[in-house]
């Protein structure tokens, strides 16, 4: 038995198969979207990073030397490192300061966005920053070429 539907020959199919395809599609896009909730539902993004540890991508005062490492010498945070973005806002005697607490030394390289003359040697306790209106806007790097 075949219906002619827009000059094409369609099997007909029963009322029967078209209710179980229907299902089958239906219970498909179920499980789909079941699973897509159930991981959504599972990550535990609460916003907060939960790790153990230093940042391995921030800038710490001051650097050790551990040796070469290609040809290079390879430098990691001291035992008494700190995150120089906590000087970030602070004031330069202040920031200073704190430096200080850390056997670190800060050198300004940029002041209200006109350049000075910096050292060029490779000292693993200088933090070279900016300076805008007296407080620290940017920190340029530690160590100078670390």
């Amino acid at each position: 038995m075949n219906q002619t539907v827009s000059s094409v020959n369609v099997p007909a199919m029963s009322g029967q198969r078209v209710h179980r395809r229907l299902l089958s599609v239906a219970a498909a896009a179920l499980s789909i979207t079941v699973g897509a909730l159930a991981l959504t539902g599972c990550s535990d993004d609460s916003g907060e990073a939960k790790t153990k540890g230093r940042d391995l991508t921030a800038l710490q005062c001051p650097m050790e030397e551990t040796g070469e490492t290609g040809g290079a010498n390879a430098y990691r945070p001291a035992k008494n490192a700190f995150d120089t973005a906590e000087l970030l806002g602070l004031q330069l005697a202040e920031a200073r300061e704190k430096a200080a607490r850390h056997n670190c030394e800060i050198i300004v390289s940029r002041e209200d966005d006109k350049s000075r003359p910096v050292p060029i040697e490779i000292d693993p306790t200088r933090i070279y920053v900016y300076i805008a209106h007296g407080a620290v806007s940017q920190i340029e790097g530690v160590g100078g070429g670390l």
